[in-house]
């Protein structure tokens, strides 16, 4: 669909993988170059590649120029279940934190919302509660950063369940509870930006440079470039979700 993301992968290092390769029907490895110029896949002729009007979210320096600072941080700063708060943007006038992407099932019962920069009229909407932004309107989503670690670089979408909890079976509650847990709890700074608890170092922000805000000298020691470093996971993240994918795949041989 559109919208889907292109990664650049390691490519065959020998003549054997290349064949290998080449009889492997993942068709999200072939392309097509059209007569106009742009490129297809193979599968979806009717789709090119391209660029996205608008930048998506991720963790950087939390003296970056892209970093985000929020309009309504105030109300972001006390826990609030009943609050309705807009993640509208001062470092990006007239713009907010938007969807940039539907509902996107995984594992049958987890969805993720892919979030980027967009216009204020489609900002999300919020609370706070115990150190986690909530989506307000769906239960379960809220804002996370992916396994890859709290690292400059790493994306931040909406995670979660869009199965209400009481009827969630528990192999799902304990999925979201000991896994999709670590990586949603946020710190708000003084200074309007957020930040991962556990690396206030970090904060939301974008690919590109802001509209306003004045460049200031990253932390020393804190900067990491997600292009040369591969992210490190820790043994124990490792094996839950290992633990995880064993027990989902038992779960689905059965229900066949």
């Amino acid at each position: 669909n559109e919208g889907v993301g292109i990664t650049i992968k390691p490519g065959p290092t020998s003549k054997r993988e290349r064949l290998r390769q080449l009889q492997m029907t993942n068709a999200s490895r072939r392309f097509i170059i059209n007569e106009d110029g742009t490129v297809s896949a193979a599968s979806r002729p009717n789709l090119v590649l391209g660029l996205s009007f608008y930048p998506k979210l991720y963790l950087v320096d939390q003296f970056s120029p892209n970093r985000a600072v929020f309009k309504n941080v105030n109300a972001l700063s006390d826990d609030n279940e009943d609050g309705d708060i807009l993640l509208e943007l001062i470092s990006h006038p007239e713009h907010a934190i938007a969807p940039t992407s539907e509902e996107i099932v995984s594992l049958k019962f987890f969805i993720f919302v892919k979030l980027g920069l967009g216009p204020k009229e489609n900002a999300l909407k919020v609370f706070r509660c115990k150190n986690k932004i909530f989506f307000r309107g769906c239960n379960d989503l809220y804002l996370a950063w992916n396994y890859s670690g709290s690292v400059a670089g790493t994306p931040i979408n909406l995670l979660g369940s869009d199965i209400p909890h009481s009827s969630q079976t528990f192999f799902q509650k304990i999925f979201i509870k000991f896994v999709i847990d670590k990586w949603s709890n946020f710190c708000i700074n003084n200074d309007g930006t957020i930040s991962p608890l556990n690396a206030p170092h970090l904060a939301l922000g974008f690919q590109v440079p802001n509209f306003c805000n004045p460049p200031h000298e990253p932390v020393s020691g804190h900067t990491h470039d997600a292009l040369n470093e591969k992210p490190v996971m820790s043994l124990r993240n490792l094996f839950i979700i290992a633990t995880m994918k064993s027990f989902l795949m038992e779960k689905i041989k059965q229900s066949q």
